[in-house]
């Protein structure tokens, strides 16, 4: 299969480029930047030049759209907004231009909301998952969730096949794409030890508040982790499935990014809340059912068994 993906890149972009690849497609990044990822095509462009997205859109089979900014606090909010909704729906115009059946998105689990918040949010139950109400208070979920909205648009305007995948807390834990990634994106000032060091190490010791810039506090992502290698396998899957219309997924590992149990953690910080699922040990608060009997996901990799683990023995 021939695919485009932008913002291939970027730090998730070379786990997308290389699983792609390594599955026998053939691939073209289309990015600012040259991917640091052997094999794949580059195609350079701006995602808001929509006459250069369709022309890198012209004689593919499917586009995986990564580009836009990554968080919250990386471009004022008017910016993000522009450059993920707006970029967003030129990657779809250029998709409907040249024909291309099927479009997936790279959204966030920051689409729920459970993510950046500046106040409590409450789950209306447990496990997460698609149908949980969506209520993001900052912009960059903001984006996202308007981002799907569109997608819907355009699958029920064109026909286009539009999948979501609400990616949620990647770590980049192999030290083989871990050094990709340090060379790629946001992640381009650390090298692998202070990325692990910076945005994991207080995540799983569960003390206190993440370094700034980061991601927020586990209890506010409710503890939510995805391999890397996990995320750019449910890419791979959903140009791979055949579906039709348009379906959201959330996308997660099978356990939290906490040492402590889930029903411990559920009964510290929400006692209220209504559990739907045994969650035994270490099981997630983010369900990927739905991806798992849609597209056949399920999650391989964990950070208990890691080479980030292993390092992070080594200097106990």
């Amino acid at each position: 299969m021939d695919i485009l993906v932008t913002g291939g890149s970027g730090t998730i972009g070379g786990y997308v480029l290389r699983e792609l690849l390594g599955a026998g497609h053939s691939v073209t990044c289309y990015s600012r930047t040259a991917p640091r990822v052997a094999g794949a095509s580059f195609i350079e462009g701006e995602i808001m030049d929509l006459d250069g997205l369709a022309a890198a859109c012209q004689g593919m089979q499917a586009v995986i759209h990564l580009a836009a900014v990554p968080g919250p606090g990386r471009a004022t909010p008017e910016q993000l907004i522009n450059i993920n909704v707006m970029g967003t729906v030129n990657a779809l115009e250029a998709t409907v231009r040249a024909d291309v059946p099927r479009f997936v998105f790279a959204s966030s689990g920051a689409a729920t909301g459970f993510t950046f918040q500046k106040h409590r949010l409450t789950p209306h139950y447990l496990p997460l998952d698609e149908a949980h109400p969506s209520e993001p208070q900052d912009e960059y979920g903001l984006s996202k969730l308007l981002a799907e909205i569109t997608c819907k648009r355009y699958s029920d305007r064109y026909g286009l096949q539009t999948v979501c995948l609400r990616i949620s807390n990647n770590w980049y834990i192999d030290r083989p794409g871990a050094e990709v990634a340090v060379s790629s994106g946001w992640a381009q000032k650390f090298s692998v030890e202070e990325l692990w060091t910076e945005r994991y190490c207080k995540t799983i010791e569960n003390t206190g508040d993440w370094p700034v810039p980061g991601p927020p506090p586990p209890e506010k992502i409710l503890w939510c982790f995805t391999d890397a290698r996990d995320a750019a396998t449910a890419f791979r899957l959903a140009v791979e499935k055949e579906c039709t219309g348009h379906e959201v997924y959330l996308i997660a590992g099978d356990d939290t990014c906490s040492r402590t149990k889930s029903r411990e953690l559920v009964a510290e910080h929400f006692p209220d809340v209504p559990v739907q699922a045994p969650l035994e040990g270490h099981a997630t608060l983010w369900s990927y059912d739905k991806a798992t009997r849609m597209l056949g996901y399920r999650p391989r990799y964990t950070w208990r068994a890691s080479d980030f683990q292993a390092w992070a023995d080594d200097r106990a």
